[in-house]
């Protein structure tokens, strides 16, 4: 049976990429910080707690993972902290922002795939986002951690080169997370909209260069995730944007 690591699986995205991985046949573990009796549909796959705010946690998730290798990594897990909206946030708050969104999983990652055995092929995706093409004054630090992620996930494509390895990276757009659903219904309800509407304003003002007035659903997220997976070493340094055209007529 095909193994599947899905970091970031407690919520969201992470939680449906997992499950439908595992009821598509796919044995997976999935990782987060919560604990397992508050993450949704825990019972579908294997659900492991994994602090990525603490450097220790690598060795750790290391150890216990065994020497047997994936076929597919697919790195979801992100913060935004307490610095959302701050332009000026303190500097203990961007470190930890940047320690959970970048520096730790680049290390976890780092050692996974040198960890893989030479005889298993393994498809590493790693989930970006949009932010990274349009950041400004209130989503900077945020979209810097992306940011650099984007960057070192590009060197882990050049360092596993020669290795049965690829690492694809898949940048979304605005997803259907539950906090924006709420704010789209109360933002309804406060104005007597349509949910339909409130989102196609919310896009249109939001980035002028999306080119979508729905948001983007987690089952196109997952076959974007599949297809970068079946195409094996050819996908390695690839990036797949499927973030409703936000980065504009040019990149």
């Amino acid at each position: 049976m095909k193994q599947a690591l899905v970091i970031g699986a407690s919520r969201s995205l992470g939680t449906h990429l997992a499950s439908n991985l595992a009821a598509n046949g796919w044995q997976v573990v999935g990782t987060g910080r919560r604990p397992v009796d508050e993450v949704p549909q825990a019972d579908t796959f294997d659900y492991v707690r994994l602090d990525l705010s603490k450097a220790s946690e690598v060795p750790r998730f290391m150890a216990e993972a065994g020497a047997g290798g994936y076929d597919l990594i697919v790195h979801n897990a992100v913060t935004y902290g307490s610095v959302q909206g701050n332009p000026l946030p303190e500097l203990d708050e961007l470190e930890a922002m940047f320690r959970v969104n970048t520096l730790v999983p680049y290390q976890l990652l780092h050692q996974l795939l040198s960890a893989q055995p030479a005889d298993r092929f393994c498809s590493c995706v790693v989930i970006n986002s949009d932010a990274i093409y349009h950041a400004n004054k209130n989503s900077a630090p945020y979209a810097a951690t992306k940011a650099a992620l984007r960057v070192l996930t590009t060197s882990l494509a050049d360092a596993f080169r020669s290795a049965p390895v690829s690492v694809a990276t898949l940048v979304l757009g605005p997803l259907p997370d539950p906090k924006k659903l709420e704010d789209f219904e109360k933002v309804s309800q406060r104005h007597g909209l349509s949910v339909d509407d409130v989102t196609r304003t919310y896009l249109r003002r939001s980035n002028p260069s999306y080119v979508i007035d729905r948001l983007i659903d987690f089952e196109s997220c997952y076959r974007s995730v599949e297809y970068l997976a079946g195409l094996g070493p050819a996908a390695n340094g690839t990036v797949c944007r499927l973030d409703g055209g936000s980065a504009g007529s040019l990149i």
